[in-house]
């Protein structure tokens, strides 16, 4: 790809102190229009492209009578209210200012400003659409910005910019990898530029969308880089979303205690800044999560002990287990407190609705799983009611897909407790909610979310009731297509249950007696042989001791290939 050239009419000035711009930008103007001198246009769009956006927040909450009086036809405007658009979010109530001023260019003014001057208009028309949640909206004004931004080398800068916004609007609509192309593209821009703090930000989100694709090295990569060019104080808000994506990457790692490090710190930098900033609520989600799984673990250790106890009765383990029950229910008050602060802030965002109807949406979910965790199965069915009713009102997949499968968990707990007499109607609800998960899973295209859905089938085919081996051996596999083996996740764990199952059901009898049969259900001889492997080599592998290096001298194949079945079965290779 070519490069631009550099921009020669943007002059970097430096940026001055709050005292010496007060005195030279703030006058009694009465009832006469703002007009935008060079100077303060020249100000706020340095300030924007090297990062230093609370330049432009400063005068959306502390200039806003002077805002009121801006004349929309003078020269600058529709750049000055471009650049400002671009401050909104960080500011509590800022994005109303703006869409205001974006309101006065009214058809009669839009037809008499320049076409550079225009598409600057345009790009904040795209922020404010994208903020109310019109997405289409947004997208057909980010791509007007960049077809313009192409034509005018002269100003590389609205190019940078409208492929930022134009990566961000993709990635809250879940298309990653166009999301990707176009934060690359910005950031080679502003390589070129020079803007370090605009590079940062843009590697940072490129981290972010390497997360959703679920590429964790490549996110802490980026990550890591981002980190290094945003050290300002002004770089504050990716500073904080730079620790969220550790706290991310770690929780589906399984290193719950690491995660709950990095998202304390993006915590603390949001409620320094912008405590009702959205990303706060995710972090606090992500808190939540991370509690949550911290207790689950402790609790498994408390029945492990339990079970050891029922065997040689230590005193030792019951008073070890008494401080663990103890931690179990401090984790859980502390998740239950950071999920009641993320709610509060939720309710208060408004429009977009799909960003407080899901946020919402994944707050119930937790608290969901909170109460399945206590055995409060009522009060858990409730929240994923709650959950899947307001995905549903957005028609938002990914909500409707947990909500689902915290359902289907619930039902399973149910069946088998024999908690009513009917444990059929328990057995047939999880199984059809968990169909109905795996069908809104595949809409979102999640790779960790088909996985989830994929195990929650497998394992109530599993159970007594069904008893389909071969139905929940179809599901392992295809969990496992969707799964990071290096994860060691609470996730990784449930796929490890199921493999057990499997491996202990009489399904390789039946496959091997269908196949002689000629009975291959519509699958190719490639994946009949991949099918094979999967079945026949890791019983191999346990007949000879678990060793790796025997399998590959008796079977004639290679040792990166075994390794790649065991983890698919859920088992653990040791190298050896």
């Amino acid at each position: 790809m070519r490069m631009p050239k550099k921009s020669q009419s943007l002059r970097v000035m430096p940026l001055p102190s709050h005292e010496s711009h007060a005195k030279r930008f703030v006058r009694r103007v009465g009832q006469e229009p703002f007009e935008v001198s060079d100077d303060v246009l020249a100000e706020i769009r340095t300030g924007v492209v090297l990062g230093r956006v609370d330049r432009g927040l400063e005068w959306l909450t502390s200039r806003r009578s002077l805002l009121k009086l801006l004349n929309p036809g003078n020269r600058n405007a529709a750049g000055f209210v471009s650049y400002l658009a671009h401050c909104a979010e960080l500011g509590d109530g800022a994005l109303g200012t703006v869409r205001e001023l974006v309101g006065r260019f009214q058809p009669p003014i839009r037809a008499k400003l320049a076409l550079n001057e225009y598409a600057h208009l345009r790009l904040a028309d795209g922020i404010v659409a994208l903020a109310s949640g019109e997405m289409d909206s947004a997208a057909t004004h980010f791509d007007f910005a960049i077809s313009m931004g192409a034509q005018n080398i002269a100003d590389q800068d609205l190019l940078m910019l409208a492929h930022f916004w134009k990566a961000t609007s993709l990635r809250r609509m879940g298309h990653y990898e166009s999301a990707l192309e176009h934060a690359a593209l910005g950031r080679a821009i502003s390589v070129e530029l020079g803007y370090v703090s605009a590079a940062g930000v843009l590697k940072a989100l490129e981290g972010w969308l390497n997360i959703h694709k679920e590429k964790p090295g490549r996110a802490l990569e980026l990550l890591r880089e981002a980190e290094v060019d945003l050290r300002q104080p002004e770089d504050w808000l990716w500073s904080a979303n730079i620790h969220a994506g550790y706290g991310r990457v770690a929780l589906e790692e399984g290193r719950y205690e690491l995660a709950l490090d990095h998202l304390a710190k993006a915590e603390s930098l949001y409620a320094a800044h912008s405590p009702l900033h959205r990303n706060m609520a995710r972090t606090l989600v992500g808190r939540a999560c991370a509690c949550r799984l911290i207790a689950a673990r402790i609790a498994k250790t408390i029945d492990t002990h339990a079970a050891q106890r029922r065997k040689a009765a230590g005193r030792d383990l019951a008073a070890t287990d008494s401080a663990a029950r103890k931690r179990v229910e401090q984790t859980r008050g502390e998740a239950l407190a950071s999920l009641a602060r993320a709610a509060q802030i939720y309710r208060g965002l408004g429009r977009p609705a799909l960003a407080a109807s899901r946020g919402l949406g994944t707050v119930k979910i937790e608290r969901g799983l909170l109460l399945a965790d206590c055995g409060e199965l009522d009060g858990a069915i409730r929240e994923a009611g709650d959950a899947y009713e307001l995905g549903s009102n957005e028609k938002d997949y990914l909500v409707m897909a947990r909500a689902r499968l915290l359902q289907s968990r619930v039902e399973s707990a149910q069946c088998e407790e024999g908690i009513d007499e009917d444990p059929t109607r328990h057995a047939h609800r999880a199984h059809d909610y968990a169909k109905d998960a795996l069908n809104f899973a595949e809409q979102t295209g999640q790779p960790r979310l088909l996985a989830s859905a994929y195990i929650s089938l497998g394992l109530i085919l599993k159970c007594d009731f069904f008893g389909n081996a071969d139905a929940a051996s179809e599901c392992c596999r295809r969990a496992g297509e969707f799964l990071n083996p290096r994860n060691r996740d609470m996730l990784w764990e449930e796929y490890q249950t199921l493999s057990a199952k499997v491996l202990r059901s009489g399904t390789v009898d039946a496959k091997l007696r269908k196949w002689s049969q000629g009975v291959v259900d519509n699958k190719t001889f490639q994946q009949m042989t991949e099918e094979f492997a999967d079945l026949v080599i890791p019983s191999v592998w346990l007949r000879e001791g678990r060793n790796i290096s025997r399998v590959v001298t008796k079977l004639s194949i290679s040792p990166k290939k075994v390794r790649r079945i065991l983890l698919r079965a859920g088992l653990k290779p040791v190298h050896n």
